[in-house]
């Protein structure tokens, strides 16, 4: 385990909010920073012993940690599903018909691809990036352009229209890293496109506590409220440009209480996700 403090206010002090066990019963310390009150956990896996939390089945069975059969045929169009509607929320539409030229992209922690596979149906010469080598082999098999990796140290000939993480940024243990390297490798007018989890400001999540479905430990290292989310983009040199929330978990899914907490979720800006749209600052 390795200890960390704040990557956004220089190792500003912390405050510790809870402990939560694992799935393999270790349990982990939530902190919260007394300057910006970005959450995150410390101590922390290293790079190295990250994997071993990530069980086997984590893409084939679906629990609060996981997925039900990611490589199904269900599955690939619920996520397509999702795409379409966040990208409808961010402009992408918008900013896609105004691009001349070669339209590219690159999908960072792209799994097995559905968001490569989707842009490449648009016309993009897309690529995509992930640490999981079963996620990369699927790809493959579609004959998607994937890279098993770890991004900070990929290299890329051109640079890019639109880079995205999808539900990423909070399983990475060095954040602000990814971000300054995405604003080398975006093209000047080109778009950067996050969702993540989200902490602070009106909030489902507040109903559960610590039994918020995404405080998922140690998968998930931090947990950033706009604020945060904000922050740390300027330090990379992004400025925020689209900002959206949606996601409740309130109730089962596909139940009338789901389906009204979920819409005022979108239109009242309090859901326990959001979405990020964001252009270079300098």
């Amino acid at each position: 385990m390795e200890e960390t403090s704040c990557i956004l206010c220089s190792g500003g002090k912390a405050r510790p909010l809870f402990a939560k066990a694992s799935r393999q019963g270790d349990v982990f310390q939530l902190n919260r920073c007394r300057v910006c009150g970005l959450e995150f956990i410390s101590p922390r896996p290293t790079r190295d012993e990250i994997g071993a939390y990530y069980r086997a089945d984590y893409f084939s069975r679906r629990d609060d940690r996981g997925y039900d059969d990611y490589f199904s045929e269900r599955v690939r169009a619920e996520v397509e599903r999702v795409f379409v509607l966040n990208l409808r929320d961010l402009g992408f539409f918008e900013f896609e018909k105004s691009l001349d030229g070669e339209k590219n992209a690159l999908d960072i922690g792209c799994a097995a691809g559905y968001f490569v596979s989707y842009l490449d149906a648009r016309g993009w010469d897309s690529r995509g990036i992930d640490i999981s080598r079963e996620c990369v082999d699927a790809a493959k098999t579609r004959g998607l352009s994937v890279d098993c990796g770890d991004y900070l140290s990929q290299s890329y000939p051109k640079k890019f229209k639109l880079i995205t993480l999808w539900a990423s940024i909070e399983h990475l243990h060095d954040p602000h890293l990814f971000l300054e390297k995405a604003w080398k490798d975006l093209d000047d007018g080109g778009t950067l496109f996050i969702s993540t989890c989200r902490t602070g400001g009106m909030n489902f999540m507040r109903l559960f506590g610590r039994d918020w479905r995404f405080y998922n430990f140690p998968e998930h290292l931090y947990f950033f409220s706009r604020r945060t989310m904000k922050k740390i983009l300027e330090r990379a040199g992004f400025r925020m440009a689209a900002y959206r929330t949606y996601g409740s978990g309130f109730g089962k899914p596909g139940t009338p209480a789901r389906r009204a907490a979920d819409f005022m979720a979108k239109r009242m800006y309090m859901g326990d996700m959001m979405l990020v749209g964001a252009r270079k600052a300098r």
